[in-house]
């Protein structure tokens, strides 16, 4: 852990403003800092302003986002218009409209909107990381630098480009480490307003008013997520008579693309023959190793998160969430489930892994499971190069300003230099 001076957060400041990827790297080997948390906060900003859309992007929401912007740029709208706006859209979630038509109202340029978008997700972003950084003790080990590389690019900062869902998964995961591990009763409150962002959330809003019914209940937890490990296709019929019964009826059709049983069939006997192996492998390695892992801790850890609540806390509820994101594996756009899942079971396993004397079984998997974590990193890496501009790596703030608009994916560059 380096030591830092009261002076060091205004270096980093006039660092960030001539080179903020450089500034960055300085405040994550600065973690201990009081600073650094906000440079990567201001970096995710800065990230959003130049955001570039690449041809691999052009089916994603940004594009539906950006061209709803200039539309509602160009027509009037009062309040009461703005209001009937939102009733006539069909959307549940309340943040993004908000978003779309206040500023609309100033301008039609999609680089203060996509802005405005790493701001807000770039608060929960490094809010999230640094929650683990900060109580790491002691000399970081190497396997701890991996999985917190991992931490880092399960849902990272390109993925505003889904702005909804992964800004709501980073809010909840936030309220969540705040009530489970910090224990405090606020953090219920942040979780539940990811319902704003995305409709989605009444999933693991439903999972963390359960937990707060049954508490920790880590053998119970543990029985039924291990068994979604090898039985994990959840009955789509008894789903959809459970939403059909009780859910309002726009959450029934907001839904109903999710669930229709032909389309749950069509998924899961979907393959995956045109697609390269790496593609395909390297979500399911972390997935098995981060699984392993959690086996792991409830053989050797159980004493420990007994008497330790904050920690019995997280790895109780890490079991819950985990199973139920297994069993919505198998319906579409279910899978995203699983990445808040992986995220909250990292944090458990780094701060394990760094902050506790290792047993022997635990050394031994961190070994049989690096090459996984390694792969995990690289392709989730190249999948940043869609929306990565050669700005936000290479630029500041005053070049993003010059040629706002203008940003071009490293992918693109890579195409026409290759």
């Amino acid at each position: 852990m380096q030591s830092v001076n009261d002076k060091s957060g205004y270096y980093a400041v006039i660092l960030f403003l001539i080179w903020p990827l450089l500034a960055v790297i300085s405040a994550l080997r600065n973690y201990s800092s009081g600073w650094g948390k906000n440079i990567l906060w201001a970096f995710v900003a800065f990230y959003g302003f130049a955001f570039a859309i690449g041809t691999e992007s052009q089916n994603s929401d940004i594009v539906r986002y950006v061209t709803e912007l200039e539309y509602l740029a160009g027509i009037k709208m009062t309040f009461s218009g703005a209001i009937q706006y939102y009733m006539e859209s069909g959307e549940i979630d309340v943040l993004r409209t908000f978003l779309a038509v206040l500023v609309s109202r100033f301008t039609s340029e999609s680089a203060v909107l996509t802005l405005i978008y790493g701001i807000i997700f770039g608060y929960f972003f490094s809010r999230n990381m640094w929650f683990v950084l900060e109580r790491l003790k002691g000399k970081i080990q190497p396997i701890v630098l991996i999985l917190v590389a991992c931490l880092f690019l399960i849902i990272p900062i390109w993925q505003i480009n889904g702005f909804r869902f992964w800004t709501a998964a980073h809010i909840f995961i936030y309220g969540l480490l705040l009530f489970l591990f910090d224990q405090k009763k606020g953090g219920i409150v942040v979780s539940l307003l990811s319902l704003l962002v995305h409709f989605a959330f009444i999933v693991p809003i439903g999972i963390l008013l359960g937990y707060l019914i049954a508490g920790n209940r880590p053998i119970i937890y543990f029985c039924f997520f291990f068994a979604t490990i090898f039985v994990s296709e959840i009955d789509v019929t008894a789903l959809n008579n459970i939403i059909e019964s009780y859910a309002p009826e726009i959450i029934q059709d907001r839904s109903s693309g999710y669930r229709g049983e032909e389309k749950v069939e069509a998924y899961r006997e979907e393959t995956n023959t045109d697609t390269v192996w790496y593609a395909v492998w390297y979500g399911r390695l972390l997935k098995w190793s981060i699984m392993g892992f959690l086996v792991i801790l409830f053989i050797k850890g159980r004493d420990f998160f007994r008497n330790n609540l904050s920690w019995g806390n997280l790895f109780s509820f890490t079991l819950l969430f985990y199973g139920v994101a297994n069993l919505f594996s198998s319906l579409p756009s279910g899978g995203r489930y699983s990445s808040i899942a992986n995220v909250i079971a990292l944090v458990l396993i780094i701060l394990y892994i760094q902050n506790k004397e290792q047993e022997t079984v635990m050394e031994r998997f961190v070994w049989f499971a690096t090459p996984a974590l390694l792969l995990f990193i690289l392709v989730a890496f190249r999948i940043g190069l869609y929306s990565m501009s050669a700005t936000a790596v290479l630029g500041n703030p005053v070049i993003a300003i010059l040629f706002m608009g203008e940003h071009i994916s490293l992918n693109d560059v890579m195409k026409m230099i290759l």
